[in-house]
């Protein structure tokens, strides 16, 4: 396994390497600057370029050339980036991957601007990709594109709700966060020529790992460092954001829990011992334990998924990249 995993290190290093080369390329001598550097700024910022990585990954184990959709893949990371400065003004952060937010650094005008021009952009770089089936790729991205903006309005709907279930976070977060990660999964298997079968199984692991990756990100916010984090620890229950744990807690607690829960939640600031005992609120209710549960029962299915595949190192590094995302931090 050693040997594998350094292997692994080197191919992801190399295929982040052929993005973000290519996306240097993007800005190049890009006038207005006002326009085009908060877009440079965002990209910049640090990403780990998992969504195009993954793309490539998911090319090259149904037998493609990651070569062949690379400006695909760059086209997800911009429209990836575009999700992240929307959010931003939207929530009212001020902080991303340990950084100013594009809204904060300059104004929400710019960053609204910004946002709309990594869309056109990253349109632009997926119909750089020849491929027989385009059109309907294109399609697919526009689909995402569609769900990514019906998951976010949910979740702005929900922050005025109190009556939001388990389930209803289930098709929020499907939307907002697990779409665009099958998508790269599935359109990779499209650029490789995979089989429908292999392509309907990378969108199934895709999705499920995106499931995964939004509950591990709501369990982070309270259980990781946050130096490491790159943002305010406890952030999602300072904007009292309904995530699976403060869903999940409100559902299973005791009448005496719901109303410390809402008792917190309900003033006009929330302090930092407010913050302490929501979460050692999640801790008693068994709520921390039941998101890490459905977290592996999602990573779970997703590798199941991989079984479909052919057994070529193409796969193995689509199990790899599970692994590593399971076991992330920040």
């Amino acid at each position: 396994m050693g040997f594998l995993l350094t292997e692994f290190e080197k191919k992801l290093t190399h295929l982040r390497t052929l993005v973000n080369t290519r996306i240097q390329s993007v800005f190049e001598h890009k006038e207005p600057a006002i326009l085009y550097e908060p877009m440079k700024y965002i990209i910049d910022g640090g990403g780990k370029r998992l969504r195009p990585v993954l793309l490539l990954l998911s090319s090259e184990a149904v037998g493609g050339r990651a070569e062949d959709c690379l400006d695909a893949a760059v086209a997800v990371e911009m429209l990836h980036n575009f999700t992240l400065i929307h959010d931003d003004v939207m929530d009212q952060d001020d902080i991303r991957r340990g950084q100013e937010t594009v809204h904060k650094k300059w104004d929400v005008n710019v960053a609204i601007l910004s946002g709309d021009g990594l869309v056109a952009l990253s349109y632009r770089y997926l119909m750089n990709c020849a491929h027989p089936r385009i059109a309907e790729i294109g399609k697919l991205f526009s689909d995402a594109l569609r769900e990514l903006c019906e998951g976010q309005a949910l979740d702005k709907e929900f922050e005025s709700r109190w009556n939001v279930t388990l389930s209803d976070y289930f098709t929020m977060i499907r939307k907002k966060t697990a779409v665009l990660i099958a998508l790269c999964t599935q359109i990779g298997g499209i650029f490789g020529n995979g089989s429908e079968e292999h392509i309907r199984s990378l969108w199934e692991y895709g999705l499920n790992m995106g499931m995964a990756f939004q509950i591990q990100d709501d369990l982070l916010d309270v259980t990781a460092d946050e130096k490491v984090l790159g943002k305010d620890w406890g952030s999602d229950i300072l904007q009292r954001k309904k995530t699976f744990l403060l869903i999940h807690a409100l559902e299973v607690g005791s009448p005496a829990t719901k109303r410390e829960i809402h008792s917190i939640l309900d003033r006009p600031a929330i302090d930092v011992e407010g913050v302490k005992r929501v979460a050692e609120l999640f801790q008693e209710t068994g709520t921390l334990q039941a998101a890490e549960t459905c977290i592996q029962d999602h990573f779970q299915k997703a590798q199941e998924q991989l079984s479909v595949l052919p057994e070529t190192r193409g796969r193995k590094n689509l199990e790899l990249f599970l692994e590593l995302v399971s076991h992330r931090n920040y």
